[in-house]
């Protein structure tokens, strides 16, 4: 019978390499996080940390407040890999940070600019999707069966997220219960590969209210009701995050190939949002043969990117990092 996964007795040793490592993984999750229809959860796939993630969240438990209380401070580190989290939640910040400010212009539907960043986010899900699916290794006939079938509905669920937007726009602050629901809805997609929690966002009409309120406060422009929509958006997300956390961790303990299928099924579906010309009039929004050639050149290039950068890390042969658990 399946059980839960080990507790983890040692976290891998950290060092001021793998730190620099961490951060600069956490940036990258962090600027796709801030453009709707790229996952953080798939850029962590990629780079072999995803199931480390997903264990190290799902640790903050009672046992862990148990240490806490208790101060020990060097076990409780241990236990949710902490430094890991730290390394990697600074550059989730700083990276989403940046790139709401950044990447934000560049996706507006009025920007020139639009498609092709556009593009060169498709080549890179489609590569990503390449790797993710060479990762899916069933052990028998009926196990790869279901896992076509698990691919193929993760793709058809993804395509319909993706599709037009359900509610309208929000520009005045929407009820706080709404807002911590968008919260926890938003983290568990931002931690799945292929479901971007941005997009959904988009789609409950809420992406453009939230990113204005960082905004506004650099700008000095925020007013105190802004910042309880942040501050109870912010505690959606952490609820959210410690209760799927551990469901997902259980699942890829238990039924790894079923659940990366379904995760590949996922970020295939999602393209449909990074599709450059879906908001164009003409058949299949397809552009001139210049502005075509231009997204194709730089899909192409993306995806040559994302190959060579698994291909010199070696992140598609070492998926996760070692987190040493004890055999039980």
């Amino acid at each position: 019978m399946n059980q839960a996964p080990p507790e983890p007795n040692t976290a891998p040793p950290a060092g001021p390499k793998a730190a620099l490592r961490h951060i600069g993984c956490g940036f990258v999750m962090g600027a796709a996080d801030a453009i709707p229809g790229v996952s953080g959860g798939t850029v962590a796939l990629v780079l072999g940390i995803y199931r480390r993630l997903v264990a190290a969240i799902s640790h903050f438990d009672a046992q862990s407040v148990k240490l806490l209380f208790a101060r020990k401070w060097r076990e409780l580190a241990r236990r949710t890999d902490l430094f890991f989290l730290i390394a990697l939640g600074g550059g989730i910040l700083f990276g989403l940070g940046t790139f709401i400010l950044l990447i934000h212009e560049l996706i507006e539907p009025e920007s020139p600019a639009r498609p092709y960043t556009y593009a060169v986010f498709f080549g890179a899900i489609v590569a990503s999707s390449w790797l993710v699916m060479k990762l899916i290794d069933p052990p028998t006939k009926r196990s790869q069966a279901i896992c076509w079938a698990l691919g193929l509905l993760g793709a058809a669920i993804a395509f319909a997220l993706t599709g037009p937007q359900v509610f309208p726009d929000v520009h005045e602050a929407p009820p706080l219960w709404f807002t911590f629901v968008c919260g926890m809805i938003a983290i568990c997609a931002m931690i799945l590969p292929g479901i971007s929690g941005s997009y959904l966002l988009l789609i409950l009409g809420m992406y453009h209210f939230l990113s204005g309120i960082p905004k506004a406060l650099l700008k000095g422009e925020a007013v105190s009701a802004d910042v309880v929509q942040f501050a109870v958006f912010a505690v959606g997300c952490v609820i959210g995050i410690l209760s799927f956390s551990k469901v997902l961790r259980w699942l890829l303990h238990c039924y790894e190939p079923q659940t990366m299928a379904l995760m590949c099924g996922f970020m295939i579906g999602a393209l449909r949002a990074l599709w450059p010309w879906r908001d164009e009039a003409a058949f299949l929004g397809l552009p001139s043969i210049g502005g075509l050639l231009g997204c194709v050149a730089l899909a192409i290039l993306a995806a040559v990117a994302v190959c060579g950068a698994d291909y010199l890390t070696g992140a598609n042969n070492k998926i996760d990092e070692a987190v040493h658990e004890p055999v039980e």
